[in-house]
């Protein structure tokens, strides 16, 4: 079967915006074999995620058919499905993901991220393109990149991490440190003796590392500690944005829209009100999204004048073991579904 115009636009669309927004260095974008799929290819990003999809158009009979073809594929971890947004196509995807819920099939529904399209959209109206491909590209940024991607990067991480005062730059030094070392675990003593700072003050630095969710903790209430794939991410974005800014050259679309989903913005003038204040904190210095940026870059520069950080390279240690079984699955939706398998056992 021919496929029309909009299918064709759509199922490019979702390649364009993810091969566009890897320049910001983020993640790596490969293309893939199509296979049976519309479009497919790989996220690099600590490990390979690939990603399937298919696109809906005319034909809604066939929505049962493409759940089937993403969910049952064996190497797929995202599904993108791009739909005309019609009831009676809202009402088939609805009744499939519940057959596949209460099912036995060895799927995992929640791998699935729908981009709904308006139903009158017409390809061969430029017009009409530039807004369903403005609308895709923010959906999917959101959801495919923060959500998955970068490990449900938010606003609220970002400001959390933004609002920490006392020693400028520790908090990012200790977050780089811990992500970089050989050792993947470390203790409040070492860390201390390694910057040349108090054990309390990396406690304080530890907390709020581990509320942004920048961190994770292990070992029965111990202070062992990692980075996360949102706190290496994170890294990574101080790593792009600070080459950026220190070239001079205008920083790019890519890393602004990033920014922007952040609720940041960038605007030189505010770096040195935030230079001055950053042992401070509090709404005008923090939630403002120019003195937010302005913040977080001034805090880039005092770890690395204090510490020595080289943010143009960061090597992340990334051990095997940290994959997740189920990359976007709850952590109690994890242990329900173990105990559902052992019980099976019995």
């Amino acid at each position: 079967m021919t496929e029309s115009a909009e299918h064709q636009f759509l199922s490019q669309c979702v390649t364009t915006t993810l091969s566009r927004l890897s320049a910001t260095n983020l993640y790596a974008y490969v293309e893939a074999e199509r296979r049976k799929f519309d479009f497919a290819c790989e996220l690099l990003r600590d490990w390979s995620r690939p990603l399937v999809g298919q696109t809906l158009w005319n034909h809604t009979a066939g929505v049962d058919k493409d759940l089937r073809t993403m969910l049952l594929d064996p190497d797929a971890e995202v599904c993108a499905y791009v739909a005309r947004d019609t009831v009676k196509a809202r009402r088939l995807l609805s009744e499939a993901i519940k057959d596949f819920r209460s099912g036995a099939s060895p799927v995992a529904p929640h791998r699935l991220r729908v981009f709904w399209v308006p139903q009158d959209f017409d390809a061969d109206i430029e017009d009409q393109r530039m807004v369903v491909q403005e609308m895709l590209h923010e959906s999917i940024s959101r959801d495919i990149l923060m959500n998955v991607v970068f490990g449900n990067l938010t606003r609220e991480d970002a400001r959390f991490f933004i609002r920490t005062g006392g020693l400028p730059g520790l908090h990012l030094t200790v977050l780089h440190a811990i992500s970089t070392q050989q050792k993947q675990y470390s203790r409040p003593r070492e860390l201390a003796e390694a910057l040349n700072v108090s054990q309390g003050a990396i406690r304080d630095r530890l907390v709020r590392l581990l509320g942004c969710g920048f961190l994770a903790q292990f070992g029965g209430g111990t202070t062992l500690t990692r980075a996360t794939p949102k706190g290496r991410v994170f890294l990574d974005l101080c790593s792009e944005l600070w080459k950026q800014h220190s070239s001079g050259n205008r920083v790019g679309d890519e890393t602004l829209q990033i920014l922007r989903l952040l609720d940041m913005r960038y605007a030189p003038s505010a770096i040195e009100r935030s230079r001055a204040s950053l042992h401070l904190a509090g709404p005008l210095l923090t939630e403002v999204p120019e003195m937010a940026t302005g913040r977080l870059l001034a805090t880039i520069e005092a770890a690395s004048e204090r510490w020595g950080i080289n943010f143009d390279r960061i090597d992340h240690i990334v051990g095997e073991s940290e994959k997740p079984v189920e990359a976007w699955e709850s952590l109690p939706g994890q242990i329900v579904r173990r105990l559902r398998n052992e019980s099976d056992l019995y």
